[in-house]
């Protein structure tokens, strides 16, 4: 490289889930590649903590609880200088967004789209003049948001996943079938399908472990819906682990069930299949028409009947499953790594970035209301109400102890 880069990636939130297994698994393969990385959030929670201690990976956070968002702006701002990166990359929600709009010329801008949830095509044009360039993990969005936003350098970018010294699972030629979904669970993830698929499946005598490896809003209604399944053994809640832990319980599998009603990368079915389990997925624009095909898996519509039907037919024929097993594996190993990734998003920020480059960090700035926000809205974020907004904040804060 003619430039000796040095890379920050901003996210609004660490929570767990394939968001913040992205940002972790892009610094790490940046530092395999040689090039320093650190991952800077705007609020206090970091459900991978962890893993970024693990891997040496910086991971700063800010305390939303305490602090009202032109506080953890500036706060944030000032760690980035420190760091001095040549590249930042905001990695998740308009928070991280915002921060581009603070970046010295000469670093390069790079935001990435996981998913529709961001709405990209109108959210993109608005932050136009803060971007040097737009990473797309979904293929199937680049057009669009072309479309919306022409003077974007805007490019898709696939996802990688480390590769753990794990061997993939272990052939199962005739014991139950042993089903994982691991992620948040909240209703876009298709989470209220699993009752269904369960009940589906013991109408067609099907055998079979379900286990739900995650957290989040639908938690709850889960637990209290499978409550006589997870009596009888039929599903099984796993708590939040270590990554390393994750990773031999994914093995233990032998089939991945993603539901979700849309997804850009996603990780998951990426880290799934490198072990070996078959996909069951629901056929949306996204990853899971890369990498998923009828010698590897399965994509169904959203229909318990239409997953259960697939679950079945791997139940009545082994020997494709281990067909399909094999050729996950296979497909993943070959061209999804962390390093290739990296090196995906390394060759982006090379092409954009200045040649001639002289970096002046102000030591301060000056918060401006948020893009994309209600007049109100923005009018509450001027200066003139900060001082006030921050005294609700800290009683807020108090009350919650």
């Amino acid at each position: 490289m003619s430039i000796r880069h040095k890379i920050a990636i901003v996210s609004g939130g660490l929570r767990f889930g394939g968001s913040t297994s992205f940002a972790l698994q892009l610094a790490a393969g940046f530092k395999g590649l040689g090039v320093p990385a650190a991952v800077f959030s705007f609020s206090l929670e970091n459900g991978m903590a962890e893993e970024f201690a693990a891997a040496g990976i910086l991971a700063e956070v800010s305390d939303e609880n305490r602090l009202i968002f032109e506080d953890r702006l500036t706060s944030l701002y000032r760690k980035i200088a420190d760091y001095g990166p040549t590249a930042i990359i905001a990695n998740l929600g308009l928070d991280s967004y915002e921060m581009l709009r603070y970046m010295p010329e000469g670093v390069a801008r790079i935001g990435v789209v996981h998913d529709l949830a961001m709405r990209p095509s109108h959210t993109i044009p608005i932050y136009e003049e803060a971007l040097d360039g737009v990473a797309m993990v979904n293929s199937f969005m680049v057009d669009d948001v072309r479309r919306a936003a022409p003077k974007v350098n805007i490019r898709y970018l696939a996802h990688g996943i480390p590769f753990p010294d794990l061997p993939p699972r272990s052939p199962n030629p005739s014991g139950p079938l042993k089903i994982l979904f691991f992620g948040r669970l909240y209703s876009g993830k298709g989470t209220r399908l699993f009752p269904l698929i369960i009940d589906d499946l013991q109408k067609r005598e099907v055998p079979f472990r379900f286990t739900i490896h995650g957290n989040g809003p639908e938690e709850g209604y889960l637990r209290e819906t499978l409550a006589p399944h997870v009596a009888s053994g039929v599903a099984v809640f796993s708590s939040i682990t270590s990554r390393d832990q994750l990773y031999s319980l994914i093995r233990q599998n032998d089939i991945f069930i993603m539901a979700s009603e849309h997804e850009g990368g996603p990780l998951t079915l990426l880290e799934a299949m490198s072990f070996g389990l078959v996909p069951v997925c629901h056929d949306i624009p996204c990853l899971v028409q890369e990498v998923v095909n009828s010698e590897i898996g399965f994509r169904v519509p959203q229909d318990a009947a239409a997953y259960a039907g697939a679950i079945a037919q791997l139940h009545q024929d082994r020997p494709m499953l281990e067909r399909m097993s094999a050729a996950a594996h296979k497909r993943i190993s070959e061209a999804y790594s962390i390093q290739a990734m990296a090196q995906r998003y390394l060759n982006f920020i090379e092409s954009i970035i200045p040649r001639s480059r002289q970096v002046v960090w102000p030591k301060s700035i000056h918060p401006l209301p948020i893009l994309n926000m209600r007049l109100s809205f923005r009018l509450m974020q001027t200066s003139l109400f900060r001082p006030a907004r921050r005294i609700l904040k800290r009683m807020k804060s108090a009350k919650s102890r």
